[in-house]
């Protein structure tokens, strides 16, 4: 009778040992997403990206009142002077660039710009460019002293987070009538807008 026992309670321990390897825990945790909208420009500072990052732009030995347009030191390192990057994730409408110079002393309407076709992740966008990339040897437009639409986005770069749109500028001083001894300064401004 003895033997009988032991043998039932070693079947017992072998039916129940492999039914509780193979049972299951689940854990579960919440997930969100908010998305904001985006709609931001802002200057590229990365170290060496452009000739003058987020600083000033400066020119140096200018001859006042000559008739020459004067670019920046920047034009000699191949680099534009200033990128600036343009960022939007909604498909409601295009956006604009726009830019103005202001200055309270005699700068307004001396410093023009360069603007090739703006890129997307290394290609060229179907935005508008409000004034035509100049032709090599053409006179460049002056910044406008009131904020004005320089680029308008194309269906391609109309949404295009999280990289940007990437516009190039360069820029150049005319001189004529500026004054020997005078420091003159002024500033860019630069505004994303989704309004005309």
């Amino acid at each position: 009778m003895k033997g009988i026992v032991i043998i039932i309670i070693l079947m017992l321990i072998i039916v129940s040992g492999p039914m509780s390897a193979f049972a299951a825990t689940t854990a579960t945790q919440g997930a969100t997403v908010s998305i904001a909208s985006v709609l931001s420009v802002e200057i590229d500072a990365t170290a060496g990206a452009t000739a003058f990052g987020a600083g000033t732009i400066p020119w140096t030995s200018v001859t006042p009142g000559s008739n020459l347009v004067y670019p920046t030191g920047g034009h000699i390192t191949g680099k534009s002077d200033v990128g600036i990057i343009l960022k939007n994730n909604t498909t409601l409408t295009s956006w604009q660039l726009k830019m103005q110079q202001v200055s309270a002393n005699g700068l307004n309407g001396k410093i023009k710009f360069y603007l090739a076709q703006p890129t997307m992740n290394g290609s060229a966008t179907n935005g508008t460019l409000a004034y035509p990339t100049p032709a090599a040897g053409a006179d460049w437009p002056v910044i406008p002293a009131a904020a004005t639409t320089v680029y308008t986005s194309g269906t391609a770069d109309k949404t295009n987070v999280p990289y940007g749109t990437y516009c190039g500028f360069s820029y150049a001083l005319d001189p004529a009538g500026l004054l020997t001894g005078t420091a003159y300064t002024g500033t860019i401004t630069y505004t994303i807008t989704t309004t005309p």
